[in-house]
């Protein structure tokens, strides 16, 4: 496995679940899991295709949805980590 011995970092992860009357994000309560993190900046694409900034990388086995929180950044792109037999192995995930 491409990710097993790999993740020696945590992160707060808080999952979006609704919006709240004024448009506002409502999240479930923080949970710790195991991840890799990079200081990073590069563009990626959003949700609608736009291009955006990146700031830092998160490699985890555990999946997140665009508009999650990682250590109070918002998620704006996920990718799938395959391995060499083309099971999945985690997940790239770039945050704003």
């Amino acid at each position: 496995m491409i990710l097993r011995n790999k993740l020696h970092e945590t992160c707060l992860h808080k999952k979006r679940i609704d919006t709240d009357a004024y448009g506002d994000a409502i999240f479930t309560d923080v949970t710790e899991i195991p991840c890799r993190r990079e200081d990073t900046r590069r563009l990626v694409l959003d949700r609608h295709g736009r291009e955006v900034v990146s700031t830092v990388k998160y490699f985890m086995r555990d999946k997140v949805e665009l508009g999650d929180m990682l250590d109070a950044r918002v998620v704006i792109s996920v990718t799938a980590l395959t391995g060499l037999f083309g099971n999945l192995e985690g997940f790239e995930v770039s945050c704003s």
